[in-house]
């Protein structure tokens, strides 16, 4: 109003003198006890004027301070050093309720302030409940759930943490529990004679939180499987004893049966192995298409077995085929077939394993007695052809090309491996002139035959 008329810059300082001589003016007073001269005023700045009213406990005339010259910061710090100094001074005397409420109520003025200095006072002197009851407030959840694990409110730490979507504070969680519990070995669980509940009262809590929360589970496995399961290292065994006391004592059945056959081949005793894959076939008696495959495996590490005992050659650790086509490298063809009948092995990809193991052994009388054993092999011929050309055989391969039924095949494979001769004379055969133009320019490269293919071509009046 008396200044109007008063540049703008000047009015505002004007402003702020006036406010300055209000807080002298409140700070000289005998309750308050600081006769501050201007200069001494201007010298202390108004921040650390409000830290020394914070620390007379002056909290009313520092937040008003705070207020009227917008300093945000510094009326946080004073409202959390007004209720860190209440709870202190009324701990055990109050009700935890109302002081709680009471406090609630007085930051509600500064949103976004975090609670978590004054929980843990109130922890510190012993009001759980007062923590507990504050902690809520706290925005952020990093300093919410790392207080909670402090105070060991472990089920509310997880609780937060899941709540907050964040997959990193899950396992800092995780990770943090377990770090409290017994060495976990697995070693007093029975296998196949039931699941032994966890003794240890820690050890129960733990995994009666991981039954009441599945996504926390799935934070928990995805951990062990992506610190690894390679049974050659150290931290992925860890990770296999770990999943394997989960699963056990949660009593997930066809998760710990997968546990138990990546197990079993931890075991270089076969008798070990044999023994750890029957009790994993036990376990996944709710799902028969696994359990029939573990039976299997049991099978053919027997058979396998068998066979080391009988050959004095390694045959355990190899799949079916692989073990199929080491019997009829070995020339025990008769011991393999029965194999391929007892794992249902199909015809044809039995036929294709013999072809292929003769062609590699350089067995071609093996291999022509094979295809003569039927009319028409169930795999035709090509996969014969193509065995000799793996193998660098061209006349053996030409001998089952001769038997393709379609004269086009023929030729292309003859052509394929430069037999342009024989693929001339089949050309001539089925009077293709066109075939044996192309056939001559093929065999540019072998005068020769290519005069020798022009002259068919003349010879059909080509």
């Amino acid at each position: 109003l008396f200044c109007e008329d008063v540049d703008g810059d000047l009015r505002d300082d004007f402003v702020e003198k006036c406010q300055q001589v209000r807080i002298l003016h409140n700070v000289r007073d005998p309750a308050i006890g600081l006769p501050l001269t201007y200069t001494q005023f201007e010298s202390l700045g108004l921040e650390t004027l409000v830290h020394r009213l914070v620390s007379r406990h002056s909290h009313q005339l520092a937040l008003k301070i705070c207020e009227a010259a917008g300093l945000s910061q510094q009326k946080q710090r004073v409202l959390e050093h007004w209720a860190c100094a209440r709870i202190r001074s009324l701990a055990g005397t109050e009700d935890a309720a109302v002081l709680g409420r009471q406090i609630i109520q007085k930051l509600a003025i500064c949103p976004g302030m975090s609670f978590g200095k004054i929980a843990g006072t109130a922890y510190d002197c012993g009001m759980k409940d007062l923590a507990t009851m504050v902690l809520d407030q706290e925005p952020k959840a990093n300093d919410q759930v790392s207080l909670l694990l402090e105070m060991f409110q472990d089920d509310r730490a997880l609780k937060k943490a899941v709540e907050s979507r964040d997959a990193d504070l899950i396992y800092e969680v995780l990770l943090h529990i377990k770090s409290r519990l017994p060495h976990e070995g697995g070693g007093g669980i029975k296998l196949g004679s039931g699941h032994s509940e966890p003794q240890d009262p820690q050890e129960k809590k733990f995994y009666s939180l991981l039954r009441k929360c599945p996504v926390v589970l799935h934070h928990l496995v995805a951990y062990y499987e992506n610190t690894g399961l390679d049974p050659a290292d150290k931290a992925g065994r860890q990770s296999i004893e770990g999943l394997k006391k989960v699963y056990y004592e949660l009593k997930m059945e066809p998760q710990a049966g997968r546990i138990k056959v990546v197990e079993s081949y931890m075991k270089m005793d076969w008798k070990q192995r044999l023994r750890m894959l029957e009790i994993a076939k036990d376990l996944f008696k709710n799902d028969p298409y696994v359990a029939a495959a573990t039976g299997a495996q049991v099978r053919l590490l027997q058979i396998q077995r068998k066979c080391e005992a009988d050959y004095r050659s390694k045959f355990v650790d190899l799949s079916v085929n692989a073990t199929l086509a080491k019997l009829i490298r070995l020339g025990h063809t008769d011991r393999a077939a029965r194999i391929r009948k007892e794992f249902a092995v199909p015809e044809k990809r039995f036929w294709h394993i013999q072809v292929q193991t003769l062609a590699e052994e350089q067995d071609w009388n093996g291999l022509s007695t094979l295809a003569a054993s039927r009319r028409a092999p169930p795999i035709g011929y090509e996969p014969f052809i193509e065995a000799c050309v793996a193998n660098d055989s061209t006349p053996e391969a030409v001998k089952y090309i001769s038997k393709l039924a379609l004269p086009n095949e023929k030729m292309e494979w003859l052509c394929s491996i430069q037999c342009f001769g024989e693929a001339a004379e089949v050309a001539k055969d089925e009077k293709n002139v066109d075939a044996l133009r192309y056939i001559s320019r093929c065999a540019k490269g072998k005068p020769v035959v290519k005069r020798r293919i022009d002259a068919m071509i003349r010879e059909l009046g080509g």
